[in-house]
């Protein structure tokens, strides 16, 4: 009991804006340590913000796009530190990221640049959460004049079918698809406030003058009804029963190798969403015959979610 009295000492100076820096040291080393001050730490800082008119600390997340707001945690590190510790214990399978007093917080979701993990998957439309699936793709490094945009691998396009595809004649768009399951942060999402946002870099070789290719990012809020049972569905499918969806899907790829071009989607979440399919695709824009893609990547896939002010 003792230790929770210091503990809740050192945290009233430091809010209070008196402590030293001996105390400072002694508070972080225990916020590092001790999950008992963490949740004091937590409690009594939303308190405080809360009663300042500067709303709930660990609530309060914004995407870096956005001009800079002055908040409650403005000027305070170890604040926004302590807060992502005690976030971090109970959603230990992202990253939570303090991006700066002036820019706000950012929850990262998923940040994949094909380093490791499995190759994705040619079934179509996700089997499992977490894992990549689609058409027929692979993982590769350097290639072609193309180097990944970051690391040292990089997801390549190759057909637009994947195994087992009924009636695959005709497909011109080559998929992949990653189900990401978001319930844990259903509180954000009551207000209208949660906004995901979805970014992706493209790229390719050459090709020839009369051949024009697309790259698109798809988001789709889904309710688990829907979400796990979607190797059933079929892209038509899903989009008339998602919750919500947004779309980027006329960025014409350009023929230079060295220059990766970022692609991005946008979408205020509903208050029911409980999973988002990404959805990453390049397409042939100028024909309708069945294609291969000669040389087509992505890379850098990133997954964010944030807040803004609630629509009216």
């Amino acid at each position: 009991m003792k230790s929770g009295h210091e503990s809740l000492e050192l945290i009233r100076r430091y809010i209070d804006g008196d402590a030293a820096e001996a105390d400072r040291e002694e508070l972080q080393d225990k916020l590092r340590c001790d999950p008992t001050t963490r949740r004091l730490f937590a409690r009594y800082a939303n308190i405080d913000a809360t009663l300042g008119g500067g709303g709930i600390a660990l609530g309060e997340v914004a995407f870096p796009a956005r001009p800079a707001r002055t908040t409650w945690l403005s000027g305070r590190p170890l604040i926004a530190a302590a807060a992502g510790i005690v976030f971090g214990m109970f959603c230990t399978s992202i990253v939570f990221a303090y991006v700066g007093p002036s820019l706000g917080r950012v929850l990262t979701l998923l940040q994949d640049s094909f380093e490791s993990g499995p190759a994705p998957e040619v079934t179509g439309m996700p089997r499992e959460i977490g894992k990549w699936s689609g058409d027929f793709t692979e993982i590769v490094g350097e290639q072609q004049g193309v180097k990944p945009s970051s690391g040292k691998q990089m997801l390549r396009f190759l057909r637009a079918d994947y195994e087992g595809k009924v009636n695959p004649e005709g497909s011109y768009m080559s998929d992949v698809y990653r189900l990401v399951d978001v319930r844990a942060y259903r509180r954000e999402f009551g207000d209208g406030g949660a906004v995901a946002q979805l970014s992706a870099g493209f790229n390719a070789v050459p090709f020839p003058e009369g051949a024009g290719f697309d790259c698109a990012v798809f988001l789709h809020a889904l309710d688990a009804e829907t979400a796990l049972v979607l190797r059933e569905k079929q892209d038509a499918n899903v989009i008339r029963e998602s919750l919500a969806m947004a779309c980027n899907h006329r960025a014409r790829l350009d023929r230079d190798p060295k220059t990766w071009q970022p692609v991005s989607a946008e979408l205020r979440l509903p208050a029911h969403t409980e999973f988002l399919l990404i959805h990453l695709a390049v397409q042939s824009s100028l024909s309708r015959r069945p294609v291969t893609f000669d040389g087509h990547y992505l890379d850098d896939v990133r997954l964010t979610l944030g807040r803004r002010a609630p629509l009216p």
